[in-house]
């Protein structure tokens, strides 16, 4: 571990602490260079930190200690520094905790040109020989003791969440909480899970010589829990002491005392030094898309830092909102709470806490939330799988702020259950099938999967299947449209086959992959079942039994949603085909709601679904309620984001591996398609006629590229993701 530990230390060094780097690098430098000697010094040292010791004649191979961001101006300094104190020099070696690697190779060349070899020693340098002696290990646990453990106490929360646990206890309650769901296996009961991350979370600063008593246990865990019955707190704790006892605490009997083992401290270090390794990584997304955002506008380098911070902040306030949120709507039975991905609610307080500047024409709203929704949509697996440790560890939080019984919590949702999908679910199952390796699978993919493998039986009605066939003819007439001739949005299949880097040409060639021309309907449905495992279950008999009252209310509201989308984009829709779509959507909602019938008369009791993440359909139950006489029935509606969590901590996660439940999405939306206009399409053909020649991953690498740049030409409002009425304009005929 002591690598891990010191490639932390050597990315949180700072400048102020270049002596103490000047030390590891000797420590380092010795086993290589017997004649080594430090010449540092307060009255200067002629452009070099050290030298190998030459007796005969004046030293030629100099070596420069730097902790400074700007190394390429450094070298370029000391190189002309040398050329004045020391004209004969052969070597400069370079040491730095800066990540250079081949960056470098155009400077040594420069620089060798002048009659000097550059050798550069960077932080990868370091981790890769740490292990080679112990006199290296004791330098880098010495540089790690200083610099890393003060940082480690907070590590594995994030800076929202940390401003909001009112304790270095509750803060080290939530680290354990995240140790504990990464290692302990999936079979354990929620309950348990977390009364033993409780209980070790009180004991961490515990050892042979400083022990709890039992009574002092119960009461810092109930610190942590204020509001539950003590007497159910002290039940539960008492219950974990007993099981830990086994293998993580070690109880004093006759005393009735407690500490923690000495393996479990070292193994909760070790956690925190992975989850502060993994937190400089999102940072490094975060610039990345932040630099992005920012295309367009010229920032400065403190407005850059700003936005960045922001987005760290508002990122973790969206996790930790949308955890309280999943756990509210198990306590109170209204998924409706997950609908919000806009995060309107969150982000105007992270923008009045921020130092942000006042730019003409920057819009922070949109910058921050445009990013979020970048990040929590990135496909890195590092950083998806750091993110889901973190929701999920909310995630416990919030139900420990509603119940201590957190198991009893989720045993109110269903066990097993029938999920019918809606087409904007279906269309990002298909367009995932352009990833170029199972590793790359789509958010949608995993979603799926996790459901199949967690019990759950899917299903598509045949409308939905017409619906899907519908939408690959009209995005083939698009393709096929030549001169930007096509009017209104690309259609979502094609957007994402030509976001993947892909010709138009072949567009119809990937369509036959789900369907042919004599039978498509028939083709589709195939597919489904025998590569998803989604089987085509009709709900047309179920529906017409659905009273007649809540029929004709969910054709108004779904008619005037028409209206307003043909209003909007000025969109010329057949009125047959409009007919044809509400009567889908009426059969979907009514069909699951009859299917309800012989279900447990509470929300979560039912185990028939409609999922969709058309976001409108979530508020359809409000909007039902001045059209009807009788109280509208439940909601069948289900979002992919509630889906998500449900598979991570319902009643049947134990049968979701830890690897499938770590890769499980953050957010459920689709990229929206408004940057992709057919004049871009256009545009990425005449790249792809220029790269003919070369190897088709390269043009579609180029194409890919081109597309980004575009879309952040365009500006932030571009990839926010598909909202409402847009949903209908780019997946619908």
């Amino acid at each position: 571990m002591i690598a891990r530990r010191l490639e932390l230390a050597l990315e949180r060094i700072q400048p102020s602490d270049w002596n103490r780097f000047e030390r590891l690098a000797s420590a380092f430098l010795a086993g290589d260079f017997d004649d080594i000697r430090t010449v540092a010094s307060p009255g200067g040292d002629e452009g070099r930190d050290a030298e190998l010791f030459s007796p005969s004649m004046e030293p030629n191979v100099l070596i420069q200690y730097s902790v400074t961001e700007g190394w390429r101006a450094k070298v370029n300094k000391t190189v002309n520094r040398l050329e004045k104190t020391f004209p004969n020099a052969l070597l400069l070696i370079y040491v730095t905790n800066q990540v250079i690697g081949a960056e470098a190779d155009d400077l040594k060349q420069q620089i060798r040109r002048k009659g000097l070899s550059l050798d550069v020693r960077d932080r990868h340098w370091f981790i890769e020989r740490v292990a080679g002696s112990a006199q290296r290990q004791q330098a880098a646990e010495e540089l790690a003791t200083v610099v890393v453990d003060p940082y480690l106490s907070k590590a594995g929360v994030g800076p929202h969440v940390q401003s909001e646990l009112s304790s270095p206890e509750a803060i080290a309650a939530a680290t354990l909480l995240g140790l504990q769901w990464q290692d302990d296996v999936r079979e354990k009961g929620l309950t348990k899970l977390a009364f033993e991350a409780l209980v070790r979370a009180v004991l961490i600063n515990t050892n042979a010589d400083h022990r709890l008593p039992r009574g002092l246990v119960h009461s810092k865990v109930r610190e942590l829990l204020p509001g539950h019955s003590p007497a159910q707190v002290d039940a539960f704790v008492d219950s974990a002491l007993t099981r830990l006892e086994k293998h993580t605490v070690k109880r004093w009997q006759q005393q009735d005392e407690f500490h923690l083992a000495h393996e479990e401290a070292q193994r909760l270090n070790d956690y925190r030094v992975d989850a502060a390794l993994a937190e400089s990584n999102l940072a490094s997304t975060i610039q990345d898309i932040c630099v992005s955002q920012a295309a367009t506008v010229n920032l400065d380098e403190t407005s850059q830092t700003r936005f960045q911070t922001a987005v760290r902040a508002a990122l973790d306030a969206v996790l930790f909102d949308r955890s309280q949120s999943f756990a509210m709507a198990v306590h109170t039975g209204k998924l409706i709470e997950l609908a919000d991905t806009d995060f309107a609610h969150i982000l105007p307080a992270i923008i009045t806490k921020s130092k942000l500047p006042k730019i003409q024409n920057v819009d922070w709203l949109r910058f921050i939330r445009n990013s979020i929704r970048q990040v929590l949509t990135s496909e890195t697996t590092a950083v998806q799988t750091y993110l889901r440790s973190l929701s999920d560890t909310y995630t416990l939080l919030a139900f420990l702020k509603q119940t201590p019984d957190v198991q009893a919590a989720v045993e109110k949702m269903f066990s097993g259950g029938k999920l019918w999908l809606d087409a904007s679910v279906v269309l990002p199952l298909l367009a995932d099938t352009l990833a170029d390796s199972d590793d790359e699978r789509g958010r949608f993919s995993r979603m799926i999967e996790a459901s199949r493998d967690s019990g759950l039986s899917i299903f598509v009605t045949p409308g939905v299947i017409e619906e899907v066939e519908r939408h690959m003819n009209r995005a083939l007439t698009c393709a096929r449209c030549t001169n930007g001739k096509w009017e209104g949005s690309v259609p979502y299949l094609l957007e994402r086959y030509v976001a993947s880097g892909r010709s138009t040409a072949s567009f119809s060639l990937w369509l036959e992959n789900f369907r042919g021309d004599a039978r498509p309907l028939q083709d589709i449905a195939d597919y489904l079942r025998d590569e998803l495992g989604i089987n085509e279950r009709s709900l047309e008999s179920e529906a017409a039994k659905a009273p007649i009252e809540l029929r004709h209310a969910l054709q108004q509201i779904w008619h005037e949603r028409y209206q307003r989308r043909k209003e909007r984009y000025a969109a010329q829709i057949d009125e047959q085909a409009i007919t044809r779509l509400v009567s889908h959507d009426i059969e979907c909602y009514c069909g699951v709601v009859q299917l309800r019938t012989q279900d447990k008369a509470t929300q979560f009791g039912y185990s028939a679904w409609w999922l969709t993440v058309d976001r409108q359909a979530f508020h359809l139950k409000e909007r039902l309620r001045p059209l009807m006489t009788d109280t509208p029935p439940d909601s069948p509606v289900m979002s992919a984001d509630f889906l998500v969590n449900y598979l991570a901590f319902g009643p049947t996660r134990r049968r979701v591996t830890k690897l499938k439940e770590s890769h499980l999405p953050l957010l459920m939306v689709l990229s929206s398609t408004k940057h992709l206009t057919p004049e871009i399409m256009m545009e990425a053909e005449r790249i792809r006629a220029e790269l003919k020649d070369m190897p088709e991953r390269v043009i579609r690498r180029q194409v890919r590229d081109h597309l980004d740049r575009a879309k952040s030409r365009i500006g932030p409002i571009a990839s926010l993701g598909i909202e409402d009425d847009e949903l209908l304009e780019v997946i619908v005929a």
